[in-house]
């Protein structure tokens, strides 16, 4: 499999979490927090779509042949540097991005509805910033 390839793959993942996430955002804030599975669902795809946002962002790196990430974050942070494949803003949207899928992988119990929710609401949306700032450097599609 070619690292264009991967990059596609990787992509059809991310698009699959963005359609099993977008319908849970009809619903009220109380809804989500009240509603056991829905909000299991919510943070469950969260997770997945922040993995597999940094999955693929790992993959650019690769087909960039840039130097290896020592955390999560960096990933984002080695992106901005390699001739602005992102922008600043973004590396940092998408360092928090890892910094929340950490919380929901690690400390599972003590994760924060009101971040949960807003992550739902909101901060998602950045991720179809990152895409977008890749696929416009690297042609993806």
């Amino acid at each position: 499999m070619t690292n264009v390839d991967i990059l596609k793959r990787k992509l059809s993942q991310i698009q699959k979490y963005f359609a099993i996430l977008k319908p849970l955002r009809k619903y009220e804030k109380e809804k989500i927090q009240n509603d056991e599975i829905i909000y299991g669902a919510v943070e469950r795809y969260l997770y997945l779509l922040c993995q597999a946002t940094i999955d693929f962002a790992e993959a650019v790196i690769s087909y960039a042949d840039l130097r290896k990430p020592g955390t999560y974050g960096e990933v984002f942070e080695i992106l901005a540097e390699a001739n602005g494949l992102i922008s600043k803003e973004i590396s940092f949207k998408m360092k928090s991005m890892s910094g929340f899928r950490n919380i929901l992988a690690h400390e599972y119990g003590k994760v924060n509805f009101e971040d949960v929710y807003k992550t739902l609401m909101k901060d998602i949306d950045d991720i179809n910033k990152f895409l977008d700032e890749i696929k416009n450097k690297i042609q993806l599609e």
